[in-house]
């Protein structure tokens, strides 16, 4: 299986590519939100107790099944951290590596102003994303987004590209 990692910070459009790719090129998608909801249904709030253990099970179990079943392209969404997340990137991509997974880490890189424009948009005004350009701001200067390193590692400014665009890009490099 073929596994496109998509990562960056919030409003990168990481589920906006994540949909073409889907809708236009048949690759299954697994949104980071749904395990993150999933856990939700059950947890008083977002990182209690292990929650972020319990998360990440989910998906390693989600991932695991897709590739049993013969997905032959997935695309998933994540927002990473280079220095917090540091250990479960490490994890995830040994994980990957135990199962056979073919691994393409993208990460979406579009401008500061940028992120700080999308993140009041309708869609994210609308769900529980972040949606406040006072908090992009502090999740921008305390975490730091930078591309997973890995040999399949792609990094897209994807300031002025269309999620069309990108998802082209993403899928020449894939092939």
């Amino acid at each position: 299986m073929k596994l496109v990692w998509l990562h960056g910070a919030p409003a990168a459009g990481k589920l906006t590519v994540a949909k073409v790719l889907h809708e236009k090129y048949g690759y299954k998608l697994f949104h980071n939100h749904l395990t993150v909801d999933l856990s939700l249904s059950i947890y008083e709030s977002f990182g209690e107790k292990d929650f972020i253990a319990f998360t990440n099970q989910i998906r390693r179990t989600v991932l695991a099944k897709a590739h049993e079943i013969g997905v032959t392209h997935l695309v998933m969404t994540s927002m990473t951290c280079s220095e917090s997340d540091a250990a479960e990137v490490n994890q995830y991509l040994e994980f990957f590596t135990a199962e056979g997974i073919t691994i393409f880490p993208i990460h979406l890189n579009p401008t500061k102003e940028e992120l700080y424009e999308r993140s009041t948009s309708c869609d994210r005004v609308n769900s529980h994303k972040l949606s406040c350009q006072e908090a992009m701001a502090k999740v921008l200067t305390d975490m730091k987004f930078n591309a997973i390193a890995h040999e399949h590692s792609l990094s897209i400014d994807n300031t002025v590209l269309s999620a069309g665009d990108v998802a082209k890009l993403i899928v020449a490099h894939v092939s």
